[in-house]
This record gives C-alpha cells, structure tokens and sequence, in this order.
C-alpha cells in the first residue's frame, strides 16, 4: 500500500527539476559517454595461465597421434602445446583447449604453424633454428629449441616457456 505513496513522491520530486536547454543536455550526454569510453577501456588484471603437461589419455580422447610437434618447457619431458597442420592443444585448468592454425602464419617442421587461435587465447610457435634440429632414434622425430607464448584476448603475454620441440610422427 505504500509503495504508490512513494512513486507519486518520486515523480513529484522529478517535475520540480528544471530541464536542461540543448545545450547543457549535449554537454551532459558527452560526459556520460566519457565516462563510458573510460570504463569499456580499462583491461582487467592480468591472469597468468600455468598450462598442465599433457598426458597419454589426453592424447587418446583428442586422438593426437601422428604428425605434429610436442613442445615442453625447460627441461621438461611433459609437453605443454602439440601443434599440428590444422590445430594445436594445451591442458589448461584441467581443460584440453583447442587452438585452429593460423594458415598466414609462418609455417614451421611438421607441417605445424607459428600462430594458432581459440576464443579466449592465441598461441604463438617459434623455433630457434630449423637446421640445428637433432635426429632422435630411428623413428624420424627430430629435437629442436623453441618457445611458446600464450596471449590473452588483450594480447597480453599470459604464459611463456622454451625448451625442447619434438617433431615427428
């Protein structure tokens, strides 16, 4: 029962306020945009990502067998990216996360890419040198030096590591 009271009280209260001629109202919706230019602009904190080794059942359910490259950090054995021709994954919170190759990017062994994308994240390849890469056994799997870095959407680095790239099938 009282809240009629109080909405004729409201709007009474808004009729005794003098309206703005076009001049003050073009001015105050300029600073209302301002100030909303200003909060769409700010980035939120940054949030560094620690990626989670890759592990044999994680390859089985993404069926990541074949052709690609497994790229683990220092001296690591765990990988932490494997980038293939058309996607690259990486465990991340517990959460396989799929990447789609960049076809513009440069194009590095095993027919994997320096630039992969997923929604929340890029993810950028590089390997130090393509020729110093050193045969490993005789399954064809070839060692290299590289580094990955994980980007936000704000393309800030959230996450980098080098070690050791091995490619191969």
């Amino acid at each position: 029962m009282r809240w009629p009271i109080v909405i004729c009280a409201a709007l009474a209260l808004t009729a005794c306020e003098r309206e703005l001629t076009p001049e003050e109202q073009a001015a105050e919706n300029e600073r209302i945009a301002e100030r909303v230019r200003e909060a769409n602009s700010v980035e939120p904190p940054l949030v560094e990502v620690v990626p989670d080794a890759i592990l044999y059942p994680d390859l089985e359910a993404n069926d990541l067998f074949g052709l690609s490259c497994a790229y683990a950090p220092g001296t690591s054995m765990g990988a932490r990216v494997i980038a293939r021709e058309v996607d690259a994954y990486m465990k991340i919170n517990g959460e396989m996360m799929r990447f789609a190759a960049d076809p513009g990017a440069r194009e590095l062994p095993a027919k994997t890419w320096s630039l992969y994308n997923a929604r929340e994240y890029s993810l950028r390849l590089n390997i130090e040198d393509k020729a110093s890469g050193e045969q490993v056994g005789d399954g064809g799997a070839i060692n290299y030096e590289g580094t990955i870095w994980l980007r936000d959407r704000w393309d800030r680095v959230v996450y980098q590591g080098s070690g050791t790239v091995n490619c191969g099938a």
